[in-house]
């Protein structure tokens, strides 16, 4: 429970207390030093030698490298170093100070034996208040070699082997072992990360995720009174054959007081997110609690990030940051295959880095992509610390593989090879294929936070994008001037040690605190301290082991930038005792005694403020459903599938109180008529049909014929299932017969055989009478290709003629439009028509008195920025009296980046002659613009180009006009887009003002918004509803937005309401919102694609 309190004092000073401004960053410059070996006296180097029987062909990760571990073995203020070494003796390096290191291997015996060295961490194992080493082996040599070893620390230096009479000498094939007190015993477990070195087929995948492997599988150790018990099967863990573990930390992820496991694993299995049950077992709930995570999961880290009091998750995985590595390394896609995997529980995977937001409320948005940390090329270590002690996080990644092993050209080259010598009946020479492969030195990436949920890359600025093979890393103030340093081990060169230096024009200010704990914990592992510099919660955890194969510092510290006090600072012991210190002093080392702690108090909860809306029941029985198109069979290079629209909502109240709902459907499951009475009931209504053939887009009540009595209109979209000019792409108008009863009428509409998204209601020319604007969003399998948009004019009777011709003629072909809305934006009482859409500008049409509509986007929004337009609302959110505009936008969280300087461009036509649109996306890497499409999907596309591209290496140097000849570009239709980012549109009178809704509005793409007063307190408030699952699995799964609200201060100014504060936490695409009173309450009708209709209802004080 404790936790929970601590969670609670976190967020009534967050919620209490402003933010501190940006401006409290600015410290000086730092730079990272690299001392030479000389100098340093570290001149260990992992020198690995590939022969006929060692190499990556004869054990898969014969190139992963070794680790590091820091820690201070003789107490002498000074933390050591020690790295491990594949095929060479493992090296201890005792602290002199001022960057000076003796090795002391031999003489601490700590050399190891002639095996493979993996992971290493440093832990008092036998509680005598001396750091001891524990040393995990691999390779694929026999048990004996494979024989984990622990050196139990003499206290002067040198060391006693000891693993077996500990219980801990497992000869399984091990990464990296963890020491931390899952129990609360007051004595360390450990958990040892092993990982397979056996190919498993495809076919034995189900099957071995429930078996049990002797030495692939992860073990859980319990400390019985000094000897070590494997409890793994009855704790809950995980055993089988495809955990390839390359990455474990322990953390109280979910703050309730006991330790979680987070395991990182390579290649088909997905990673494990073990919650703490308190009863000595273990719960895997990652699937439950993160949406998608990396594919080949390696290194990885858990920490604050944001400093908002949570512990953020990150993973790294191989996605290149250069066009050339990435077009050389990705393969072809198969996205039923993906499909096949999720649904056999391997759960949404993607080859890139992932950062999970802690959201408060058991889930995490994933951010990498937004955050500028998602591709770092084949990654190993990744430690979050603060380099220049400014109170915010920076991270640093080791990178590097020592060959390409990968290269999609290499890999056909391989099977080639071991095919013609199967024909020519010879051996294959191993070492003659291996040394074929190319080896790519890549340099490591430093980067530093910028405090808004961003990273700046100062790779070069910290002098730390040494190109390289680079593995374990550690940090530590190995001088205490405290700037923390680095220590990284190298592949094939001597380790490096860099010293961090600030600039002469001084420093940031900083805390140290060392832990003292009572019983057998005597480093207090599992501690958590958080230090409150103006009014922030700088929060750190005791758990050393993190990264890849290596252990960090036991000395905890924080960057306190230009604060002069620490306003107070508070440790929660793993026992539950708490310690508060007030006003202390920077730049000094405190030592908090675990027995001057008092046991935890017992916060009252009932003043913490409930969230605005809570999960319910909903009161409308739906359920969407997909077929399960793949419109990237249809059209390859299609970023994404539109044929997954709805469902949309549609509502109107009635004369007698009552209500009307309509929910769309989809082919084969047509949309629904609900009736709402008086009394909440929300029953089918009886007698409505819907068409099987059509699929819903939008969906409007209005009064068509003047009546009284409210029609239905419908519009009818889709892609994949439908062709061009298809008779299901009809919109449709349902006619009210006075009693209630709604009834399709063909003769209504004029034929409108275009696949729509948006249809409006304005009485355009004053005359009483509803008229329409429809938008045309897709020609189904001629993307992007411009459908037909409509002007329709009532007659008064409910029937509807095209005026677009008469009205604005430009509008019957403006482009593929999403949404679209009417308002009066000059006063003069008529509508006026602003237009969103794909790959468009926001374009602004003027109403001339009914007679005619402008374009005036020029006066009204000049420079209108193209955009990835999803959706659009209206509302005075600066209560000035007039109607502003809110845009959903694609966000910036993906591979897609576009700005004015570098925008994307989609360049279209039918380039190889074949009768089919073949759409080319064109984007900026490192400042120069390349195709979007890998090899593979290219030519899927256009078949013909193989003979151009006859390798990827070609395929990776290539630029559009390689693609497509001078003639090509200069016939293709083009589109641009230069802002992904929501906004909002200041109406001034005149024209637009754009704002930029804060980066969590631009987490995902935004399909639905609300513009409503979420908190009730008088000013409007904006609600964002997004996702898309069905992308490119190059984009992937874009499901970080579970309802997002942005209060409003009534002057145009949003904040955003933190998920466990909204209440809202809707996993899913969600393309419609409706806010809807019933007796029981007020409610929020969320449509998701594919599922149904998710419910929160507003809870009362």
């Amino acid at each position: 429970m404790f936790g929970k309190h601590v969670t609670l004092t976190i967020l009534i000073l967050l919620m209490a207390l402003a933010q501190t401004s940006h401006a409290q960053k600015a410290v000086p410059a730092i730079t990272f030093e690299e001392v030479k070996p000389k100098s340093s006296g570290v001149t260990f180097k992992n020198q690995i030698t590939e022969d006929e029987h060692h190499n990556i062909l004869t054990y898969e990760y014969f190139y992963n490298g070794g680790g590091v571990a820091v820690g201070d073995l003789d107490n002498d203020g000074l933390d050591e170093i020690f790295l491990t070494g594949n095929m060479v003796d493992n090296a201890l390096y005792h602290n002199l100070g001022n960057f000076h290191f003796k090795d002391i291997s031999k003489k601490a015996g700590v050399r190891g034996k002639d095996s493979w060295t993996t992971g290493v961490t440093m832990a008092d194992v036998n509680a005598d208040g001396f750091l001891d080493i524990y040393v995990c082996y691999s390779g694929d040599g026999d048990a004996l070699s494979r024989t984990n070893e622990l050196y139990i620390n003499n206290g002067d230096l040198t060391f006693t082997e000891s693993a077996a009479a500990y219980g801990l000498d497992a000869t399984s094939n091990s990464t990296q072992a963890l020491f931390f007190d899952f129990d609360k015993d007051g004595d360390l477990d450990m958990f040892l990360l092993n990982h397979n070195i056996e190919v498993i087929h495809e076919l034995e995948f189900t099957a071995a995720k429930t078996d049990r492997h002797p030495t692939a599988g992860d073990r859980l150790y319990r400390n019985d009174n000094g000897t070590f018990t494997d409890i793994s099967e009855a704790a809950g863990i995980i055993g089988n054959s495809l955990g390839f573990g390359l990455g474990i930390i322990a953390s109280d992820i979910n703050d309730d007081g006991w330790p979680d496991l987070y395991i990182s694993n390579d290649y088909v299995e997905h990673d494990y997110l073990y919650l703490n049950n308190q009863d000595g077992t273990f719960s895997e709930k990652l699937t439950e609690k993160l949406q998608h995570i990396s594919h080949f999961s390696m290194g990885l880290d858990i920490a604050d990030i944001n400093n908002d009091g949570m512990k953020d998750i990150f993973t790294l995985d191989m996605l290149p940051e250069d066009n050339k590595r990435q077009k050389l390394l990705y393969g072809p896609e198969n996205y039923e295959h993906y499909g096949l995997m999720v649904a056999e529980g391997f759960h949404h995977q993607n080859m890139r880095n992932m950062l999970q937001v802690n959201n408060g409320n058991s889930t995490f948005s994933e951010v990498g992509q937004l955050a500028g940390v998602s591709n770092t090329d084949w990654s190993w270590s990744s430690l979050f610390f603060d380099a220049n002690n400014d109170g915010y996080k920076d991270l640093y990644v080791t990178n590097g593989y020592y060959r390409d092993y990968t290269n999609r050209d290499f890999l056909k080259y391989k099977g080639d090879y071991y095919f013609q010598k199967a024909i020519d009946r010879e051996k294959a020479d191993t070492l003659e294929l291996v040394t074929s492969m190319t080896s790519t030195p890549i340099p490591n990436y430093a980067f530093q936070n910028n405090g808004d949920l961003t990273f700046k890359d100062v790779s070069d600025q910290w002098n730390l994008s040494k190109r390289g093979f680079s593995n374990g890393a550690a940090y530590a103030d190995l001088d205490n001037d405290g700037m923390l340093d680095l220590v990284v081990n190298n592949l094939n060169e001597v380790a490096s040690v860099y010293q961090n230096t600030p600039s002469s024009s001084g420093t940031a200010n900083f805390l140290k605190v060392k832990l003292k704990g009572e019983g057998k914990n005597t480093f207090g592992i599992g501690s958590q301290v958080t230090v409150y510099a103006g009014h922030r919660p700088l929060l750190l955890e005791q758990m050393p082991t993190r990264g890849f194969q290596s252990s960090i510092s036991y000395t905890l510290q924080v960057g306190l930038g230009r604060h002069e006090t620490v306003d107070s600072l508070r440790i929660v012991w793993p026992s539950g005792k708490t310690q508060l210190l007030k006003g202390v002093q920077p730049n000094q080392t405190l030592v908090l005694d675990e027995s001057q702690a008092s046991p935890m108090e017992q916060l009252d909860q009932s003043s913490t403020a409930a969230p605005y809306y809570a999960l319910a029941p909903s009161p409308v029985q739906y359920r969407h459903q997909e077929k399960g198109y793949n419109d990237f069979k249809r059209q390859p290079l299609l970023t994404e599938m539109p044929s997954y629209l709805g469902p949309k909502i549609a509502s109107t109240v009635l004369s007698d109180s009552s209500m009307l709902l309509y929910i769309g459907g989809t082919k084969g499951n047509p949309g629904q008529l609900f009736q709402v009475d008086t009394a909440g009931h929300i029953v089918p209504s009886k007698g409505f049909t819907s068409s099987e053939a059509h699929t819903d887009a939008d969906a409007h009540f209005l009064d068509a014929n003047m009546d009284g009595h409210p029609d239905l209109y419908v519009a009818s979209g889709g892609y994949h299932q439908y062709i061009a000019q298809d008779e299901a792409l009809q919109d449709r108008l349902y006619l009210n017969d006075g009693t209630g009863k709604l009834v399709l009428n063909e003769e209504a509409l004029p034929t409108m055989l275009t696949s729509t998204a948006v249809v409006r209601t304005a009485d355009i020319n004053r005359d009483g009478f509803p008229d329409l604007f429809v938008g045309g969003r897709i020609v189904p399998g001629k993307y992007p290709e411009v459908p037909e948009s409509y002007l329709l004019m009532n007659d008064g009777t409910g029937k509807f003629t095209v005026a677009t011709a008469t009205l604005a003629p430009e509008l019957a072909h403006i482009g593929m439009v999403t949404d679209a809305l009417w308002t009066d934006l000059n006063g003069d009482q008529f509508s006026d028509l602003i237009i969103a859409g794909e790959c468009l500008p926001i374009q602004v049409y003027i109403n001339q008195n009914g007679q005619q509509l402008i374009d005036q986007t020029a006066q009204w929004l000049p420079d209108s920025p193209h955009g990835l337009w999803s959706s659009m609302a209206k509302g005075d959110v600066d209560q000035d009296g007039d109607e502003d505009v809110i845009l959903g936008n694609y966000g910036l969280n993906s591979q897609l980046k576009a700005t004015k300087e570098q925008p994307m461009t989609l360049y279209y036509g039918d380039f190889d002659d074949n009768g089919s649109i073949d759409p080319l996306m064109e984007r900026y890497v490192q400042g120069e613009a390349y195709p979007f499409a890998s090899r593979d999907e290219l030519l899927d596309q256009l078949y013909g180009m193989r003979s151009k591209f006859t390798d990827y290496e070609t395929y990776s140097k290539a630029k559009m006009e390689d693609i497509l000849t001078k003639e090509q570009l200069e016939q293709a239709a083009k589109l641009t887009v230069n802002e992904l980012r929501t906004l909002y549109l200041e109406n001034m009178g005149d024209g637009f003002k754009l704002h930029f809704l804060p980066i969590e509005a631009q987490f995902a793409p935004v399909y639905s918004i609300e513009v409503m007063d979420y908190d009730e307190n008088g000013t409007l408030d904006i609600l964002l509803g997004g996702n898309q699952t069905y992308s490119r699995l190059s984009i992937g799964v874009m499901d970080a937005n579970y309802g997002q609200v942005f209060l409003g201060d009534g002057q145009g100014n949003f904040e955003f309401l933190p998920q466990n504060k909204s209440g809202l936490a809707i996993k899913g695409d969600i393309k419609s919102i409706l806010p809807l009173t019933l007796p029981g309450g007020k409610f929020l009708l969320f449509g998701l694609n594919n599922q149904g209709i998710i419910a929160y209802k507003k809870v009362t004080p």
